[in-house]
C-alpha cells in the first residue's frame, strides 16, 4: 500500500500542476493581449480624441485577447471601437455597418457581464446609430443602464445624451427617469453640464427636462 500510495501522490501532484498550467495560461495570454490597446482605451475613456491607428491597436488588442479567453471587457471594449468607427465614417451604408458590429460585440459581452452599466450605455448608442428599427432595443438598453447604476458621474453626460436622442420613443415613465438623470447631473457638476450642453447643442433641451426647476433651468441657459 505505501508503494501504491508512494505512486500516486506524484501523478496527482502532475495532474494538478498540470490543471493549474492549462487554466492559467490563457487567461495570462489573454490579459497580455490587451496592455498595448490599454492605455488607448483609458485614454477614450478620458475624453480624449484617438488617431485611428492608435484604433486598430486597441481592436488588434481585444481580438488577440479573444483568441486565448472569452473576456466580456474584450468583447465590449471591441464595440466601443465599432461606434467611434462608425462617428468616423460620412458613408451611410458603412455606418451602419459598424454600429450592427458593435451591437454584436456589445450583446456578447452583455451576455457574459450583465451588470456592466457601461457597456448598456454603449449597445443604446451603438442601437442609435443602427436605425429608428433598432430603436425599441436602444430605450431597453438605455433603461438598463440607468436601472443598474442611476448615479454614475462617468456616464452621466452621454447618457444623458442617448435619452435625449431616444426621446420621441420614451415611455412617461422613461422620460421621467431622464428628467431625473439631468437633474442627478446638475446637482453632480453643473458646470460640466452647461459645458456639455453648449458643445452639443442641448442647451434648450437641458432647459426644457430641467422645467419643474425654473431656477436650474434658467442657469443653464444663461449665456
Amino acid at each position: 500500500m505505501r508503494s501504491l500510495s508512494s505512486k500516486i501522490l506524484p501523478l496527482f501532484m502532475l495532474f494538478s500542476a498540470l490543471l493549474l498550467l492549462w487554466i492559467g495560461v490563457p487567461r495570462f495570454l489573454a490579459e497580455l493581449m490587451l496592455v498595448p490597446g490599454t492605455p488607448i482605451y483609458e485614454r477614450i475613456s478620458s475624453g480624449e480624441t484617438v488617431t485611428d491607428e492608435e484604433l486598430d491597436v486597441l481592436q488588434q488588442s481585444r481580438e488577440q485577447s479573444i483568441g486565448f479567453v472569452d473576456k466580456p471587457r474584450s468583447y465590449t471594449d471591441l464595440g466601443l471601437v465599432y461606434i467611434l468607427r462608425a462617428h468616423r465614417t460620412t458613408d451611410a451604408a458603412e455606418k451602419k455597418a459598424f454600429a450592427l458590429k458593435a451591437i454584436e460585440q456589445l450583446e456578447t459581452g452583455l451576455a457574459l457581464a450583465p451588470v456592466a452599466t457601461f457597456a448598456w450605455a454603449r449597445l443604446a448608442s451603438a442601437c442609435l446609430i443602427a436605425g429608428p428599427e433598432h430603436s425599441e432595443k436602444a430605450v431597453k438598453a438605455w433603461r438598463t443602464s440607468v436601472a443598474l447604476a442611476n448615479f454614475e458621474p462617468f456616464i452621466f453626460l452621454s447618457r444623458n445624451h442617448i435619452g435625449i436622442n431616444l426621446y420621441k420613443d420614451l415611455s412617461e415613465e422613461d422620460r421621467q427617469t431622464l428628467r431625473d438623470q439631468v437633474e442627478l447631473t446638475y446637482n453632480w457638476n453643473r458646470g460640466k453640464l452647461r459645458r456639455y450642453a453648449r458643445d452639443n447643442g442641448l442647451v434648450e433641451w437641458i432647459a426644457f427636462l430641467l422645467y419643474a426647476q425654473p431656477e436650474k433651468a434658467q442657469w443653464i441657459s444663461a449665456k
